[in-house]
């Protein structure tokens, strides 16, 4: 079953539970049209147009400037590390960034977590060094974004085009998407993701992703959909017509020639991703 937003709010409960934080990064006119307290949570909204606050040792533009490389080190791998002027022109002036963050002890005391798998060490080893090593680069000693997301406005009400997605710490992904869906009021998402990737197993949990594009040969990653959601809508259970091998590029070249032809409408089905494996539900016109 899809997520609810009674579930996103328990698990954001907890991560407050827990000493994580929760910052809400755009300009005061965006922020003003924004749900600043999702779920009545306490989100710190912050104006990265304003001037430093008095009250704080740290900057807004150090936090964006750690978070970037937080984004740039998780997407490094895939070759679309984000650039500066895409976090402000296309993030930080018509949406706003949910981060999530922790305290710089804190942060770095989940380095030499015991609790972790061996699997998850490696993930928070890949990416979380270079974040705080960019904090004490700039001498920023304010709080270290550890997840974040964005969405991108359209101009249908209620419809958001999600990107940006990524955590150094496994389990926060699912949390941050949600929140931010619920910052935004969005009730369809259309998104981009890679049928061979881990991360189709967090987009999937918001609802049956409907195939809008099966081949994406412009982006620069291969096995590239467009996908759009319904956001927490009823998802009733139902058997995949086929398994798809994530890298199979001509089983996904079918599945396009058909969308194309108007023959058939495609939709991922949970939980996204089984061993290389996709489950996909194929309805005939």
């Amino acid at each position: 079953m899809a997520l609810t937003r009674a579930d996103i709010a328990t698990w954001a409960q907890e991560l407050l539970t827990d000493g994580y934080q929760l910052f809400l990064v755009s300009n005061h006119d965006v922020l003003g049209r924004l749900n600043t307290s999702p779920f009545g949570l306490p989100v710190t909204a912050l104006d990265f147009l304003a001037g430093p606050a008095e009250t704080e040792s740290w900057s807004v533009a150090n936090l964006m400037r750690v978070y970037n490389v937080l984004n740039a080190t998780a997407f490094g791998e895939k070759g679309i590390p984000l650039q500066n002027w895409v976090m402000i022109d296309l993030g930080l002036l018509p949406s706003a960034f949910l981060l999530v963050a922790l305290p710089a002890q804190r942060a770095a005391a989940v380095l030499t977590d015991p609790r972790r798998s061996a699997s998850e060490r490696l993930r928070v080893e890949r990416v979380l060094p270079a974040v705080l090593a960019e904090a004490r680069r700039l001498e920023h000693d304010g709080p270290i974004p550890v997840a974040g997301y964005c969405a991108a406005p359209t101009p249908v009400p209620g419809s958001w085009v999600g990107w940006s997605l990524c955590s150094a710490i496994p389990g926060l992904g699912t949390t941050t998407k949600g929140l931010g869906l619920e910052v935004y009021g969005a009730r369809t998402l259309t998104g981009v993701a890679q049928f061979s990737d881990q991360g189709l197993r967090v987009h999937r949990r918001f609802g049956r992703m409907r195939v809008i594009s099966a081949v994406l040969d412009l982006h620069p990653v291969a096995h590239t959909l467009v996908y759009r959601t319904d956001v927490h809508a009823d998802d009733e259970d139902q058997r995949p017509t086929f398994w798809m091998d994530g890298r199979d590029h001509d089983a996904q070249r079918e599945m396009q020639a058909k969308i194309d032809a108007g023959t058939s409408q495609f939709y991922v089905l949970s939980p996204g991703l089984v061993d290389d494996q996709v489950p996909i539900l194929e309805c005939t016109y």
